[in-house]
């Protein structure tokens, strides 16, 4: 009886590294890149350099529309509330127009930094790839 459970520890023991490895193996890992040349990875990174540029073209067109509305309605504001001030004749008007041009502004601060947020963030440049290392010369 003692030998059989001796046998079935030491065989349990010999077999339990072999059921670990198919395991270890199994992971999820990605394989190691393998080894690219520098102009393979010069001209991905070249790819990838030109869509940063085309996308940060876009974002900044699209940021500049909106500070372009947000500059019209800033001034429409403003020519609204010189409009009104000059008919009006107490100053309770003079106050009511002040605050109405506040209104519109802070409206506007609010579209736009809205608008901003819902744009995103800019796109980040990729990095240029490392200089392969020089092999040294042996000299005779």
């Amino acid at each position: 009886m003692q030998r059989k459970q001796v046998a079935l520890i030491t065989a349990t023991l010999l077999a339990l590294p072999a059921i670990s490895i198919p395991s270890a193996v199994a992971d999820n890992r990605t394989p190691a890149p393998a080894t690219q040349s520098f102009s393979d990875m010069n001209a991905a990174y070249k790819i990838a350099f030109d869509k940063f540029r085309e996308d940060a073209k876009k974002y900044e067109e699209s940021r500049r529309a909106i500070n372009q509305i947000f500059k019209d309605a800033i001034d429409k504001a403003l020519t609204d509330a010189r409009n009104l001030n000059l008919t009006a004749q107490t100053q309770m008007q003079k106050r009511q127009n002040m605050t109405i041009k506040q209104g519109a502004v802070g409206a506007a601060v609010a579209a736009r930094d809205a608008a901003i947020e819902a744009l995103g963030a800019p796109p980040i440049a990729p990095t240029p790839p490392a200089k392969p290392q020089r092999t040294e010369k042996v000299r005779r």
